[in-house]
């Protein structure tokens, strides 16, 4: 995490070398085809303007970034860009960039979650109301998807994986579902308890939690970050053991919280302490399954699920778990895995991104929708609710029933 710095406007600790090995991967880059988007031009800018208190348009540039970490992955001079973008966007003003006073209102809902559970009563209603009779291309329609549209699984012959049972005699795990989970998609809670408690397992959810932050901190807001981390801090220390948590966005900050609180050695110790019980579902899965009996994977008709696993760009470029989530689909009965030729993309959701920058955020969608769809899929997964909510409007977007589930749901429903 980079710490925020005292000068007026941007401080460039180490200057870019300009190779450009950041455009290639920089989703937002390829969208707009607009150098200024990527992780090159926002450095060139920040050592141009450097010192300089940032204008609107400076903020602007820089509120254009989702933050993926694909261009700290591939840059040969080990920076820290999408660090040094959350610090510039720290000196921001309140409702930076095009579309600001949108990320503002959703910031401050995160702020009280609740509400969003009353947006999924309102949403959810709605959604079984208009949903199949508005326009293909209807701007309602696409905001509507994300509580509506297809989300069971194709019919299929009854596959039953034998499940073990708690070890080392634990029974209880503590876990996260994050705010999503909560209060938009509470059926991802009712699956990952269903599918754990037939594993001996009983999931608890400490009264209090907050939001884990991220989006509070991916915003230029690194204090109040800090203080929901704290919060959950010290909520987790009631309890030990392992921290499940079912959203790769939220395990990632999780799981980052020591970096959050590096400042202070007494939190640091406490963060490094809590971030090394997080564990995210497939992985956690994925252990569970390794002492299943080979033959009984190998059950089920001929039948074929197609199923396309969407990557977290978190847990791709932050955590790198990308194995795990697969070899636990493809342990399950019946189940093909199809893959993107050109490996995993982002898919322009980016938190509050897809409301800072709608019309970039719906390229980079569409973009992925299309070439997900050419695979001819059953069924779409992932475990982030961010990227679940951007996969089900790019569905709905497509004209597409095919569904989008939860990860934990899928496994869940085909075992």
């Amino acid at each position: 995490m980079s710490e925020k710095h005292t000068e007026p406007g941007p401080v460039v600790q180490q200057k870019c070398a300009k190779c450009g090995a950041c455009t290639a991967v920089c989703p937002v880059y390829r969208a707009s085809g607009n150098e200024i988007h990527s992780a090159r031009g926002k450095r060139h800018l920040a050592e141009v303007f450097e010192g300089e208190q940032p204008g609107p348009v400076f903020e602007d540039i820089y509120a254009k970034c989702l933050l993926c970490g694909a261009c700290s992955q591939v840059c040969p001079s080990n920076l820290d860009i999408t660090g040094d973008v959350v610090a510039a966007r720290a000196d921001f003003s309140m409702m930076y960039g095009e579309h600001g006073y949108q990320k503002f209102l959703a910031r401050k809902a995160l702020d009280h979650p609740e509400l969003l559970g009353a947006a999924r009563v309102l949403g959810g209603r709605a959604a079984d109301i208009l949903f199949g009779r508005l326009p293909a291309g209807s701007g309602l329609r696409l905001r509507l998807a994300m509580f509506g549209g297809p989300s069971s699984l194709p019919e299929q012959d009854n596959v039953i994986l034998p499940r073990g049972r708690a070890t080392r005699g634990e029974t209880e795990l503590v876990y996260f579902p994050g705010c999503a989970a909560r209060y938009l998609y509470p059926d991802i809670i009712d699956n990952v308890q269903e599918l754990l408690q037939s594993y001996g397992y009983e999931l608890k959810i400490p009264d209090g939690l907050g939001c884990c932050g991220l989006a509070t901190f991916a915003s230029g807001h690194p204090d109040e970050a800090r203080q929901l981390a704290r919060k959950n801090i010290r909520l987790f220390e009631q309890g030990d053991g392992p921290i499940l948590v079912s959203c790769g966005s939220c395990f990632a900050q999780l799981a980052g919280y020591k970096g959050l609180l590096e400042e202070d050695p007494d939190w640091k110790a406490r963060a490094e302490l809590v971030s090394e019980r997080v564990v995210e579902i497939s992985c956690f899965v994925e252990r569970l399954l390794q002492d299943q009996d080979s033959a009984a994977l190998e059950s089920g008709s001929g039948q074929r699920l197609r199923v396309f696993y969407h990557d977290p760009c978190h847990l791709r470029h932050d955590r790198d778990i990308t194995a795990e989530p697969r070899s636990v689909l493809r342990r399950l009965p019946g189940v093909e895995l199809v893959e993107l030729p050109d490996g995993p993309q982002c898919c322009g959701q980016g938190g509050l991104f897809h409301l800072g920058a709608p019309e970039l955020s719906a390229r980079i969608r569409d973009d992925l929708a299309t070439k997900v769809l050419e695979l001819q899929p059953d069924v779409i997964t992932t475990s982030c609710s961010g990227c679940l909510m951007q996969l089900k409007t790019a569905m709905a977007a497509a004209s597409s029933d095919v569904p989008v589930i939860h990860f934990a749901a899928l496994v869940n429903k085909r075992t």
